[in-house]
């Protein structure tokens, strides 16, 4: 009988203990509820910040994505036959500017959403400026054409390979693509990962002497599948906001180039055709205490911005003539032996023309260094 007492109390001992250190598991918005909050809480702010960064990626991404692979030389020359035969490596850095508003504005959501429920201090983004340069990294070759007179350019640059696998119809592939290169450049602290590949093919419609210019005209395309987020990190509260995008672009150009002693000067057109799409996805986790009951409290959201508009899940874009983007770009390079140091700007025209809001101007450059015959 005692024996029996004795296991009955360690048993209700041990309920008593467990039951204490228990934690209960509530969504945010359950929790707002609980503590009566109503129809004062909402997750619209964060869900429209992410919504509106979407759209200014639809146009700055396939934009960005041009801006590697630029030559200064409108045409470098044939392959075969030629003596030396016409090629060259190189790499290339460039960046577009790109409205960066909408995820300043989830991130601020973010924070005095979940500061409402469970106090401020919680979820901090750190730095996040209202608009930043989209960079883009990649390693370039071109090489002439053989027998005729044509060259090719490649581009490639992939930063974390588990951005192949990402599903843009699942929140949580979204996420876990965002452990990615952290950095804190121009004022933003984030993360950020790519990757890209371009093919273009140019034709001379004039090779150029002592007087007149190089001219040529030239298509490619170029894929480009990346991610952009923040985190936050603050005790046992965990944020993140994170976006994906994925781009096809089509272009065609003309470009003009003429050497003058050490210098090319180069400029040139482009209309660009895009397929693009942009997924996102934030959640949040933290730990609460409310009228003596521990919480664990989780949210999350997700959705889409493509061509086409808002969408609640991943739709395919699709190329839409009526929103070709026309391109205007000039440069020069400077040469020494068989080095070339190129310096370019690029400026999207339709994103001009709107003079009531020059703020909305869309505007890249480019650095590119190459070793070439």
């Amino acid at each position: 009988m005692k024996f029996t007492k004795s296991i009955i109390a360690v048993s209700a001992a041990a309920l008593l203990s467990t039951s204490a250190f228990a934690q209960t598991e509530i969504s945010l918005t359950d929790l707002a509820a609980t503590m009566g909050m109503g129809t004062d809480f909402s997750t619209d702010g964060i869900n429209n910040g992410l919504d509106e960064f979407g759209k200014s990626l639809l146009v700055a991404a396939p934009q960005s994505s041009v801006q590697q692979n630029v030559w200064a030389d409108a045409y470098i020359g044939k392959f075969f036959p030629s003596l030396p035969p016409h090629f060259g490596v190189g790499f290339s850095l460039g960046g577009t500017k790109l409205d960066m508003s909408g995820l300043k504005n989830a991130a601020s959501a973010m924070e005095s959403t979940v500061a409402s429920v469970v106090g401020s201090g919680k979820v901090d983004f750190g730095k996040i400026p209202s608009s930043f340069f989209l960079p883009t990294l990649s390693i370039d070759a071109r090489i002439g054409g053989v027998i005729l007179p044509f060259d090719v350019g490649f581009s490639f640059m992939m930063t974390n390979p588990s951005l192949t696998g990402v599903d843009f119809s699942d929140p949580d592939s979204i996420k876990d693509a965002s452990q990615a290169m952290k950095f804190n450049w121009m004022g933003f602290d984030g993360s950020l990962d790519y990757i890209t590949l371009g093919l273009d093919v140019r034709y001379p419609i004039w090779e150029g002497n002592l007087v007149l210019p190089k001219i040529s005209v030239g298509a490619g395309y170029v894929y480009t599948r990346g991610q952009v987020g923040v985190k936050s990190s603050e005790g046992s509260t965990k944020a993140n906001l994170d976006l994906s995008y994925s781009t096809h672009v089509i272009f065609a150009e003309a470009q003009v180039s003429k050497n003058f002693l050490l210098a090319t000067v180069f400029a040139g057109g482009r209309a660009l055709l895009s397929n693009t799409t942009t997924s996102w996805a934030w959640d949040i986790s933290t730990t609460y205490k409310y009228l003596g009951t521990d919480y664990t409290v989780y949210e999350e959201g997700s959705g889409s911005r493509t061509a086409k508009g808002k969408s609640a899940s991943y739709e395919h874009g699709k190329f839409d003539f009526s929103g070709i983007q026309p391109q205007l770009y000039a440069g020069v390079g400077l040469n020494f032996l068989v080095f070339q140091a190129t310096a370019n700007i690029c400026a999207d025209v339709r994103s001009f023309m709107d003079s009531d809001n020059y703020d909305s101007a869309l505007w890249s450059g480019a650095l590119s260094f190459h070793v070439k015959l």
